[in-house]
């Protein structure tokens, strides 16, 4: 069995995925025709989760919009019309011919920008989004998924878009809380980074530097298994954090040697010489501060010595399962 496959999902996340297109937020609504009866419709809004639905007037290729709050509005009427009478108007006559339509791929950030540049009276209709079944999100589904945005972009390093050192320390200190006392489940924490890092900026510049680090992040991700964090742990550093099942321990010294080779094979062929530490936790017991310690120990031994860790043999690229103290 792979490395990959021989890591468990967390029973806590800090961080879930986070919606960033339109498509992401909206959900299916029901669509009805421009010449249908008012009063055809009314059954659609029984449903207390009914909060609007698309018009579609197939004749002039157009759709609006019927909320809740307008189709109450015609229903109660003003005075001198009954009940049955407003009833048997057409959907198209009570209808906004003119609502908020996005594309499925606009950003979330994008999509509640624009819903909330809409007049006042209708800044909290749906967003529709067209597609072979029209969705629609409501704009409290916007804000939320546009704080959880805010809060993702926040938590990310802006070069590569890995996570922070210090979300890297959270989520290691929340799984360590949640997913680990009373199992035989490890937290495995490997880091990899640029040997000469000041070298490659200075001879192909500042700029290739940077691409360099974007690619060394995107293969460290790759190399990681599903349900492992990437996060950026200072300027040519990156790290990994995984879950391991319970397993014996000549078998966690297994799978993190084999992590530690598919983290060398990855970056084998980026132009530059690569360090790679990795160690795991003991069984059912893990802190944060201790398996940072351990890495950037063994990296910082390694630029020390003044070797390189190109291959899976060397020393800094060693397979550790400390002790609990």
């Amino acid at each position: 069995m792979t490395a990959a496959a021989e890591v468990a999902a967390p029973t806590a996340r800090v961080a879930g995925v986070v919606p960033r297109r339109l498509g992401q937020v909206a959900v299916p609504v029901r669509a009805v025709r421009a010449v249908d009866r008012v009063a055809d419709v009314e059954i659609l809004f029984r449903a207390p989760a009914c909060q609007g639905v698309v018009v579609r007037d197939d004749d002039a290729g157009r759709a609006g919009l019927l909320t809740r709050h307008r189709f109450t509005e015609v229903m109660t009427g003003r005075l001198g019309y009954g009940r049955a009478v407003l009833a048997r108007r057409v959907v198209g006559e009570v209808a906004d011919w003119s609502p908020l339509v996005l594309d499925a791929s606009t950003s979330v950030v994008d999509a509640a920008r624009a819903a909330m540049a809409r007049d006042a009276a209708v800044r909290h209709d749906d967003v529709l989004v067209p597609g072979p079944s029209w969705s629609a999100a409501s704009t409290a589904d916007l804000v939320q998924a546009l704080t959880a945005a805010v809060a993702d972009r926040s938590a990310r390093d802006p070069l590569t878009g890995t996570l922070s050192r210090a979300h890297l320390v959270a989520t290691t200190a929340r799984w360590a809380s949640d997913a680990l006392p009373g199992t035989q489940r490890r937290l495995l924490l490997a880091a990899v980074d640029v040997d000469r890092m000041d070298d490659v900026n200075a001879t192909r510049g500042l700029a290739a530097g940077d691409a360099l680090l974007r690619a060394l992040a995107d293969r460290v991700a790759a190399a990681v298994p599903d349900g492992g964090v990437v996060a950026r742990l200072d300027g040519d550093a990156f790290a990994a954090l995984v879950l391991l099942p319970a397993v014996h321990e000549h078998r966690a010294r297994e799978v993190v040697a084999s992590l530690r080779q598919r983290l060398h094979g990855a970056c084998a062929d980026l132009g530059v010489d690569v360090r790679v530490a990795v160690t795991a936790s003991v069984a059912g017991w893990a802190d944060a501060g201790l398996l940072l310690l351990e890495v950037e120990r063994e990296l910082r031994s390694t630029r020390t010595h003044g070797t390189t860790t190109s291959s899976p043999s060397s020393g800094a690229a060693r397979a550790t399962l400390p002790t609990r103290h």
